[in-house]
């Protein structure tokens, strides 16, 4: 039986978004044991035309910002992600043409605290009228610890190291219309 083109095109949307569902919705995810890493996970696409998936992920939900592309296995280990910052996931498959299913459902993931950064007392009132930032990092005394500045909680630009206590001081801080800061703890 012959099928109208336009039939037949819609009949193959509608298989190949079933079919690349199917590998989205068994997303998972699990920290790993080191830091600011991710292990995902997912089921393989029963799908014989399927030659690989994509991960997606950001900061904010819904948003990607990065994607790797892991090629045909189902699984891989996300790195460099910044510490106890929430990360949202969605993963699509492709053919051997490079044609992409839709996305998956999203996972969010909130990777663990690094127990090595010390306590910042920090404030709204820390910002001046200069636009400078300061804030007061405390920790074991005599730990050297390098403050590192990002605008996007995936870049991070070191800005000072010193020893505890301190206070750190972003002269800078004015020209930005978001920056974050974290203190990394590298030894004594």
């Amino acid at each position: 039986m012959m099928w109208p083109g336009h039939l037949v095109q819609n009949h193959r949307v509608r298989i190949s978004l079933q079919r690349w569902l199917i590998c989205g919705v068994m997303l998972i995810a699990s920290p790993v044991l080191q830091a600011a890493s991710i292990t995902l996970g997912w089921s393989p696409s029963i799908d014989p035309a399927v030659v690989g998936y994509k991960i997606y992920y950001g900061v904010v939900s819904g948003v990607y910002i990065n994607s790797i592309d892991v090629g045909n296995v189902t699984n891989v280990v996300i790195t460099n992600l910044a510490d106890n910052i929430t990360y949202y996931f969605a993963a699509t498959s492709y053919d051997s043409n490079g044609v992409e299913s839709d996305f998956s459902n999203q996972i969010a993931v909130t990777t663990p605290p690094n127990p090595n950064v010390p306590t910042i007392i920090a404030s709204p009132q820390n910002v001046n009228v200069s636009g400078q930032f300061s804030f007061d990092v405390s920790g074991n005394s005599n730990d050297v610890y390098v403050v590192q500045a990002s605008t996007d909680l995936i870049t991070w630009v070191p800005m000072q190291t010193n020893a505890t206590p301190f206070t750190f001081v972003d002269t800078n801080a004015g020209q930005f219309t978001s920056r974050f800061y974290r203190v990394v703890n590298v030894g004594n």
